[in-house]
């Protein structure tokens, strides 16, 4: 989604608005890359046409060296896009594997401790056992 921005310019005294749009394209890197690139080509050709002082001859001359250009970069910008995803993928693929070997290792080493602690449990729970009875011997000590 875009977003629109307003430009005032005075001329002569005059308000002259222009409205340029910005893109802020909420799309990939490549994606936006290639818009970029487009629309820097056609704001180019627009500009060389308008500037340009050479004849009809040498102006599609220089359009179509200026086409194949463009042309190779799309055509750049494609194989690296291409290069790109297919490096994500393999990525995604390892992460796949070490987060699966983590989570395991995690897994191991909670039952591990689990299993750890258990005499240790068991021994707490007497103590509070016999914590609570001499308390309620107190209890019946001081009642009497």
């Amino acid at each position: 989604m875009g977003t629109l921005v307003r430009r005032m310019f005075f001329i002569n005294g005059e308000n002259l608005h222009i409205q340029v749009m910005i893109g802020v394209l909420k799309m990939s890197n490549n994606k936006s890359l290639l818009c970029g690139l487009v629309v820097g080509g056609i704001i180019g050709g627009i500009a060389t046409l308008l500037t340009a002082p050479s004849s009809g001859k040498e102006l599609r001359g220089q359009l179509n060296l200026n086409r194949h250009k463009l042309q190779e970069t799309l055509d750049q910008l494609k194989s690296e896009s291409i290069a790109l995803k297919n490096q994500v993928m393999i990525t995604a693929k390892e992460s796949s594997v070490v987060i699966k070997d983590v989570s395991n290792d995690l897994k191991r080493t909670i039952n591990q401790f689990q299993q750890e602690i258990e005499p240790h449990k068991k021994d707490l729970q007497k103590e509070i056992e016999e914590v609570e009875q001499k308390i309620k011997q107190l209890e019946q000590t001081l009642q009497a």
